[in-house]
């Protein structure tokens, strides 16, 4: 048996199953996480960006790289099957013909779509990001040969069919004409307000953290030079998880103190205290979503353009902008805290990843979420149902409450 053509064979079903699976991942990922991500410092953000600004350009290409090896595929299967016709002592070409087109079929709908479909359809977001390098090289060898054959579609519909491509709008196939194929019509409730998060997404980079900004005269501070046991009564009074510290007056803030830290015992404030970034007023939601993302934070001070406190801001401030209002610290609500058994526990999606760390022993090992809310959103890439089971790493998460914008409550079950 010639084993270079089975070798070359496989190869090839890979890279059809690549090129048809990378194509439902960009028609399954979550585009509501990659327009938030977009502006993260990162190259793999970058080549997801040029794809998602020309999708039509994008889908063209996928299609021809699928096709090309299918092409090779086709004409490898003769030479793989060669020795099995000769091993059955079968020399009839119909026959040939006629099994090699049926296996052929086969191949290719279960291990060169079905298959590769669902896997990256599971993990669009995570898929289109880690492979986005590897795509981008198939894009740029293949994209001049997808363009002319773009270029003579849209000649063959504008001369021959009298059909007129409009050039704004050239992406014929929506993101849920396949999304259908793998789940049933959700209902008008849910469409609606996956339409209204897009929107507000898109809105997103107009917004100025001006216009969700907490105001100057809202901000609860304390001064440096306060005790200890100030800045715990401050805590207990208040509630809030971070205080921040000013020397003088609240234009001059040097810092916050994350109640967390106050475990650690400290003898005065600034030995506890965490460096605070300082942006402008005019600053886009979307950049300083980067910002934050980069540097690890999530609570900016604000300063206006003659170096005052305008205000503070936290991620949650910018995130209300695409999901509305979402109960804050502010809010006077009790978070439920219950271990049931050993390894068993009910928490309200709001208590925080590293409050649980530090008093149950739990390692979760995420940095992109602050809440267990957010640690199970940012896994499952949309909020889950209710009573519906979801299995990350070793933790099993039974929801029990939930709303349109976050988890409530969940039953978690650590699994080793």
């Amino acid at each position: 048996m010639d084993w270079y053509s089975v070798v070359f064979f496989i190869l090839t079903l890979l890279l059809m199953g690549f090129f048809a699976g990378i194509e439902m991942a960009f028609y399954s990922a979550n585009r509501l996480s990659l327009e938030i991500k977009k502006k993260q410092d990162d190259s793999n953000m970058e080549i997801l960006s040029v794809f998602l600004e020309s999708p039509a350009r994008f889908l063209g290409t996928t299609l021809l790289g699928f096709n090309i090896f299918l092409v090779f595929l086709g004409l490898q299967i003769s030479t793989v099957m060669q020795p099995i016709w000769q091993y059955f002592r079968i020399g009839s070409d119909t026959v040939h013909i006629l099994v090699e087109i049926i296996l052929a079929t086969f191949i290719v709908l279960i291990f060169a779509e079905f298959i590769p479909r669902a896997i990256f359809r599971a993990r669009s977001t995570w898929m289109l990001q880690k492979l986005a390098q590897i795509t981008n090289m198939f894009y740029q060898a293949l994209f001049p040969i997808a363009a002319s054959f773009i270029d003579l579609s849209e000649w063959i519909l504008k001369y021959v069919f009298n059909i007129r491509m409009d050039k704004n709008n050239k992406e014929a196939l929506k993101r849920s004409d396949l999304r259908h194929l793998f789940q049933p019509n959700a209902g008008d409730e849910r469409q609606e307000r996956n339409t209204q998060l897009m929107e507000n997404a898109q809105e997103l980079p107009r917004v100025k953290i001006r216009q969700c900004l907490v105001p100057r005269k809202e901000i609860v501070g304390i001064e440096s030079r306060a005790t200890v046991e100030e800045l715990t009564r401050k805590f207990v009074d208040t509630k809030l998880s971070k205080l921040l510290v000013y020397e003088n007056n609240i234009d001059h803030i040097i810092g916050y103190v994350h109640q967390l830290d106050m475990f650690k015992k400290p003898t005065e404030i600034k030995s506890v205290l965490l460096p605070i970034p300082a942006v402008p007023e005019s600053m886009s939601a979307t950049d300083l979503i980067g910002k934050f993302s980069r540097e690890r934070k999530s609570i900016a001070w604000v300063v206006d353009e003659f170096g005052g406190t305008a205000g503070i801001i936290t991620m949650e401030d910018v995130l209300e902008e695409l999901f509305g209002e979402i109960h804050d610290e502010y809010d006077t609500e009790e978070f439920v805290e219950k271990q049931l058994a050993e390894n068993e526990y009910i928490f309200s999606g709001r208590l925080e990843l590293d409050y649980l760390e530090k008093k149950y022993g739990l390692s979760f090992g995420l940095e992109e979420a602050e809440t267990l809310s957010g640690y199970i959103i940012n896994y499952y890439e949309t909020i889950p149902r209710q009573k519906e089971r979801i299995i990350i790493d070793d933790y099993e998460f039974d929801i029990i409450h939930v709303t349109d914008t976050r988890i409530e409550t969940v039953k978690m079950k650590k699994l080793k």
